[in-house]
């Protein structure tokens, strides 16, 4: 039985991991960039941190929860999803990239439509999906009229509003008036994109939707499996969430009932606003059947007892032509080497030759049951020795000078 000392990760071989520094430093906008009004972003460093979701996310009794979860999962061969919509957390390497620091208000989606004639595609459809609690009496009494598009059957708080889009978020006779600082809604994945494809012409550099690494290590801020921007703290005046008895009460402990200004609350250690709620975040990723949206909304719940539970983990999978009221996005910008992949260092790992320690098996592994459960299986298949990894384990190793095998890096 050979013994490998070498350095094994799912998706592709690294060597060694860049320090962070502190983590991100502010982009000066090009001239160009000014005259479109687009948002200031930050550069993220090159490193490794946690991806997905973890029991350390979860709050008090969601342990329990989420272990039932995961074995319902195991004995019924179906993947399921925790209360933030993601899957168990592995490790993520991150290469350079810069995000903007505030999703993309009203006020500068009127500037891109202005400029290029954009028609949305909820424009096109002329209608979209509006939250009846947000909703007039007449856009309710349209909806459930004789001629009107009706309701989500399993969510009926969500309506069919004919007119509802970017300009009228709730419909016919809404409108943006004191709302240009509030993300704007209503918007596609291809809408998104046509935005992104606007911002990027001249001398400012390509932006484009952040993939979906990019927009977690960006919303985590620096922290290592914790469930907020800020922290571990369970605090409901820290982001824009549902607070009171949904769908039919809204105390707005936080602020607000419907979506707040890009720039509210306090930002992240990397400078990012709204990491968590206000609105789900288109990202780059899936495939032309549906997409990854990210972060949760204003109706969502820091308790996980409405919708999603709101986390940097938060995600789910929508069709690319949806985007309800409470869909928006922000960009980022740098070479898309960042693509979505689940990414495991593990040292002292012995292949018996079964094919049971291929990269394939490893990395089917982690993909369904997480780094919890590749611990397990590697113990299960008699890898005594084999140990995985965390972030702050290699990053230490890096400012110490040391390869991620654990020995001096001239060595390799």
């Amino acid at each position: 039985m050979a013994r490998h000392l070498s350095l094994v990760t799912l998706s592709l071989l690294v060597g060694f991991v860049a320090g962070s520094g502190k983590g991100f430093e502010v982009v000066e906008l090009s001239d160009e960039e000014k005259a479109k009004g687009l948002s200031v972003q930050v550069r993220q460093t090159s490193g490794w941190f946690t991806y997905g979701s973890t029991i350390a996310d979860e709050l008090d009794g969601e342990a329990e929860i989420a272990a039932a979860i995961d074995q319902e999962e195991r004995e019924s061969g179906k993947k399921l999803f925790r209360k933030d919509g993601n899957r168990p957390a592995t490790w993520a390497r991150i290469k350079p990239f810069a995000i903007d620091i505030t999703a993309v208000s009203n006020t500068q989606f009127q500037k891109f439509v202005r400029d290029t004639k954009h028609k949305t595609e909820a424009e096109t459809f002329q209608w979209s999906f509006v939250l009846e609690y947000l909703a007039s009496d007449d856009v309710v009494k349209e909806v459930d009229g004789a001629q009107g598009y009706g309701r989500v059957k399993d969510a009926p708080h969500w309506m069919a509003a004919k007119g509802a889009y970017w300009r009228r978020p709730e419909g016919e006779g809404s409108s943006l008036r004191g709302r240009g600082n509030h993300p704007a809604t209503h918007i596609s994945y291809r809408d998104a994109q046509a935005y992104c494809s606007w911002a990027s012409a001249g001398e400012g550099g390509v932006r484009r939707l952040p993939t979906e690494k990019e927009w977690e290590h960006a919303a985590r801020g620096g922290y290592e499996d914790e469930p907020f921007p800020w922290g571990s703290d369970v605090r409901v005046d820290k982001c824009n969430g549902w607070t009171g008895a949904f769908p039919k009460e809204n105390d707005e402990a936080d602020g607000y009932a419907g979506t707040c200004p890009v720039d509210s609350y306090e930002p992240n250690a990397y400078g990012i606003f709204n990491a968590v709620g206000n609105v789900w975040e288109w990202a780059e990723g899936g495939n032309d059947k549906e997409r990854p949206i990210r972060g949760g909304s204003y109706i969502d719940t820091i308790d996980g007892s409405a919708n999603h539970a709101l986390r940097v983990s938060s995600r789910q999978m929508v069709s690319p032509d949806s985007g309800g009221a409470n869909t928006g996005f922000r960009c980022a910008s740098g070479s898309a080497l960042n693509a979505d992949g689940r990414e495991i260092a593990i040292e002292g790992l012995e292949d018996d030759g079964s094919g049971g320690m291929s990269q394939e098996k490893l990395q089917q592994v982690v993909a369904e049951e997480g780094v919890e459960g590749l611990t397990k299986y590697l113990a299960s298949m008699g890898q005594n020795n084999a140990k995985v990894l965390t972030p702050a384990e290699i990053k230490k190793r890096q400012a110490e000078g040391k390869s991620i095998l654990g020995g001096d890096e001239d060595e390799l």
